[in-house]
């Protein structure tokens, strides 16, 4: 047990403000998770912080382009649903594994519906500051999405001989 005013309750307290935090942006992040599940795009908005940035293999992105993007990905993707598989938090950041489903049932980017279902592993890190998120990263297994689209040779995901 710790003794009051001592090193020891201080990195006790410490340590259960951490576990309060993480607990607390793991939260944040199921609701955001949440409101893309229900379609909820102002709830989704909620979660951000005005001055979001969203960091992608095309560089970075602010809340505006973000929105857009998710918003066209949302029409042209049916029934999307993201199952949370993991969540870690540390501190501002929270890091989660998912698994994305959905039916391909309008244009998107160029691309015609195909009407095909996809299933997706996504990986994405957020940092928190103020109960919003104001940075997002996010990786997509983007072969296998485009090979269940139909744009990738089914060939290109099969093991490589040892």
């Amino acid at each position: 047990m710790a003794q009051p005013g001592t090193a020891t309750e201080d990195t006790a307290v410490r340590d259960t403000r951490a576990l309060d935090l993480a607990a607390e942006n793991k939260a944040l992040f199921r609701r955001f998770v949440d409101c893309w599940n229900s379609g909820d795009t102002e709830g989704m908005m909620r979660c951000w912080s005005p001055d979001l940035v969203h960091h992608g293999r095309g560089g970075a992105m602010d809340r505006e382009a973000v929105q857009a993007l998710m918003g066209g990905f949302m029409q042209a993707f049916a029934g999307l649903h993201f199952e949370v598989e993991q969540l870690v938090a540390e501190g501002d950041l929270v890091a989660a594994r998912m698994v994305a489903t959905a039916t391909h049932q309008r244009d998107f980017m160029g691309l015609p519906a195909t009407g095909r279902r996809i299933r997706v592993i996504v990986m994405g890190q957020v940092r928190m500051r103020d109960g919003r998120i104001v940075e997002h990263w996010n990786v997509m297994d983007e072969l296998h999405f485009m090979q269940q689209l139909g744009l990738a040779s089914a060939g290109l995901l099969d093991p490589v001989p040892s």
